[in-house]
């Protein structure tokens, strides 16, 4: 049986290897890209141009099938084994969860990582890995792509306190997370409460802040022998804040205040878990949420533009292992949301900036997030989620993952300003997709683990129809269906030279190259009826990545306890990015343009100089620039691409002792910086232009104490305690100095 495994094993490698070899080949002249459309984001340069569509103005989050809590939602879901071969940093959140920090402020501070945020609370994160982002880059909770589509990070409401771990994959998507994308993935893997317990945090800050938290389960044994048991219970947050702060865009010299940014959120998940009843877990949970937004413009005043939304979802998951045979464990999980957005911009008032005397009125709605633009648009959405994943482990050594995802979705968007009169149409075109992504990846360890080396295949295959309803619009549909399927396929290999000699803990080297693909959205293949025009043949982005690095881990060396070094060279070439122009007011389509070329590399550095003192340092520097001509929008070879940082560092120092005060006690106190040098609002045509985002540091510094081991824990934080102006995304300010307190509590 054994030689039978082995024969299955090998020859599996074989084949995947010789698939991967001839699709290389056959794409040797296809150099392969993306940038979506963080180029197509100066819209904000023509403020006066009508709104396109309506989602680009809504910022609405709404974490519709996916839930906060282990126990509750998505358990079956693939989630990472820390392999060491892939381009991956593990982010611990048990070290955060006494701080206020968010889900953005934690991976921000990863080297390759940069996240633009437009505002505070409430407000959509970009995420750049690596010089790419937007949709390139995906979110996921314990596996499963939560994404809005249009490449926003809308999960900072999760309280960092029900996050057992951050894993950031830097231009790597790993084959057992079913999705496209080609940046990287950042996938937040939430914690199972221990048996019977209570957990809970509030914390309180500038800008009227709040936020709270509570998780309680609790556990009938039902069958001691059998190790049967039935666990119920709740998990629950609420956000709040008026976002009031100062701000500068690069519209204007002065500081005005936020005083139209209000936001709140809240989020209600009971669950119940059959455990050891012939699955080893099944669960089944219910979830609803809501929040409610104003809309702030970054260029001048509204006052009555706002978003709101809730949903509703139920998710059945469940998980076997040995199943059959032994080895072979399995998750599946089945999840279906409905949700209802709103938007609405009606106001018969626009202010051409910030004083209220500058403004025209009429007795038609002008709209205020651009004169013009005025909607009230609803949008109803059913999506269907469907995971899957098998591990079978021939030994412990090799292992072999079959994953998939099925993902259905609809959209139902209704203008009713149309409905009570209006000439046009602005909602966009109903419709809904059925894609369903599956990977396979084969992980080898050799020679007790000092070489690693996983190999992986992975098929993507997608539908979107959109429906013509006869309704009034400035574009009607020249094509109602499109599909597509492709393949993608990775290699990782991880070497430890030495390990554990004299005080050299570990050396090792590592490598890999991925083949990658994004689809395109419904928006950009069908347009929304008004400003973007349909394009059935669009292309999905493809991109080719290549990764090296080493780290080295050295220990008891003289004036250090521990010292861990790494570095990591990237190399990206990326073709097929899809682009919008919308610079001008008359309709366009996305279309295919120039490819990119991406090259960088990080250093990290960790130091426990002893068992108080803690350093962390990271640096990254990456170039983007244009390896193709698009003149007809006056991109040239050559150019570097905008709104990108090129260079920044992250800086920590923390000192820490238990058993201060009291037995069981902690105290800690850090403090934390970022560097990010100026870079490039517009492609850079001329070292001599103007127009550049200011370089910027920024200081935080945190006291943090706990007692009973971590049962009781208060923290304070003071953010940008120097109080300088830092800028993100096209220039736009982000908040100045601010300060959080935090109390947490498990029974």
């Amino acid at each position: 049986m054994k030689r039978i495994f082995t024969y299955k094993l090998t020859t599996l490698v074989l084949v995947m290897v010789a698939i991967a070899s001839v699709a290389a080949r056959a794409q040797e002249n296809e150099e392969i890209t993306n940038f979506d459309d963080v180029f197509a984001e100066e819209t904000l340069a023509n403020e006066s141009a009508p709104s396109s569509a309506p989602e680009k103005n809504s910022n609405i989050t709404v974490l519709d099938e996916m839930g906060v809590e282990g126990e509750g939602i998505n358990d079956a879901a693939p989630v990472d084994r820390k392999t060491k071969a892939e381009s991956v940093k593990v982010m611990d959140a048990s070290e955060l969860q006494g701080s206020s920090a968010t889900i953005a402020d934690a991976t921000n501070r990863s080297s390759g990582v940069k996240i633009r945020q437009s505002g505070g609370m409430g407000s959509e994160s970009k995420i750049n890995i690596r010089g790419m982002e937007g949709k390139n880059v995906k979110v996921l909770v314990d596996g499963v792509p939560v994404d809005n589509g249009n490449g926003n990070f809308s999960v900072n409401d999760i309280p960092i306190d029900k996050i057992d771990r951050i894993e950031i994959y830097k231009s790597y998507v790993p084959e057992r997370f079913a999705t496209d994308g080609m940046g990287g993935v950042i996938n937040i893997v939430t914690h199972d409460l221990p048996k019977s317990s209570i957990t809970g945090s509030y914390s309180f800050g500038s800008f009227n802040t709040h936020k709270a938290s509570l998780d309680a389960k609790y556990v009938w044994v039902t069958d001691s022998a059998k190790n049967r048991a039935i666990s119920t219970g709740i998990s629950a947050y609420y956000n709040y804040s008026d976002n009031d702060y100062e701000f500068t865009t690069p519209y204007m010299d002065t500081v005005v205040t936020r005083d139209h940014d209000r936001y709140y959120s809240y989020n209600v998940l009971p669950f119940v878990s059959f455990e050891k009843y012939f699955f080893d877990k099944a669960t089944l949970g219910v979830i609803y949420n809501a929040m409610d937004k104003e809309i702030q413009s970054n260029s001048h005043r509204i006052e009555e533009a706002n978003a709101y939304a809730q949903s509703y979802g139920v998710n059945l998951s469940l998980e076997k292992a040995n199943l059959f045979v032994k080895g072979l464990s399995m998750g599946l999980s089945f999840s279906y949301a409905y949700g209802k957005e709103v938007v609405v911009d009606t106001s018969h008032t626009y202010y051409y900036g910030w004083g209220k005397d500058n403004a025209r009125e009429s007795k038609a709605a002008f709209g205020e997030i651009s004169l013009g633009g005025a909607s009230h648009i609803e949008r109803e959405n059913q999506t269907a989620v469907a995971p899957w994943n098998f591990d079978y482990a021939f030994t412990k050594n090799h292992i072999l993952t079959w994953s998939g995802l099925y993902r259905y979705e609809s959209q139902d968007p209704t203008d009713k300003r149309a409905v009570n009169g209006h000439k046009l149409n602005n909602a966009g075109f109903p419709g809904h997709s059925h894609s369903v992504v599956s990977g396979l990846s084969l992980e080898n360890n050799f020679w007790n683990e000092r070489i690693q080396n996983v190999v992986g295949l992975k098929g993507y295959y997608y539908v979107i129809e959109a429906e013509d309803d006869g309704e009034n619009r400035i574009q009607q549909l020249t094509d109602d269906y499109a599909d597509n399927k492709d393949f993608g396929y990775s290699e990782n290999l991880r070497v430890k030279l030495i390990d554990q000699l004299s005080f050299i803990d570990q050396l090792a080297v590592k490598g890999g190259y991925q083949h990658s693909l994004r689809f395109p959205t419904r928006e950009e293949i069908f347009g929304d009826g008004l400003y973007v025009v349909c394009a059935p043949n669009l292309k999905p982005e493809k991109s080719d990545n290549f990764t090296a690095g080493a780290e080295l881990d050295l220990r008891q060396i003289p004036l250090l306890l521990k010292l861990h070094l790494e570095f990591n060279w990237f190399y990206m070439l990326m073709d097929d990015r899809i682009y919008w122009n919308n610079y001008v007011s008359i309709p366009r389509p996305y279309y295919n343009s120039v490819g990119t070329k991406t090259t960088g590399f990080e250093i990290d550095a960790a130091v426990d100089v002893n068992e108080y003192i803690l350093l962390t340092y990271n640096l990254t520097r990456q170039d983007a620039e244009s390896r193709e001509a698009d003149m007809a929008f006056g991109i040239a070879k050559g150019l570097t691409v905008p709104n990108i940082p090129t260079f920044y560092m992250n800086f920590g120092a923390e000192f820490h002792i238990g058993d201060l005060l009291f037995r069981d006690d902690f105290f800690k106190i850090y403090w934390l910086a970022n560097y990010t040098d100026e870079y490039y609002y517009s492609w850079k045509v001329s070292k001599k232009q103007d127009r550049t985002i200011p370089s910027s540091f920024s200081q935080d510094l945190g006291v943090e104490y706990s007692i009973l081991a971590n049962t009781l824990s208060w923290n304070f934080e003071v953010r940008n305690f120097m109080d300088v102006r830092v800028y993100d995304k096209y220039g736009e300010s982000k908040p100045g100095r601010a300060f959080a307190t935090k109390i947490k509590f498990t029974l």
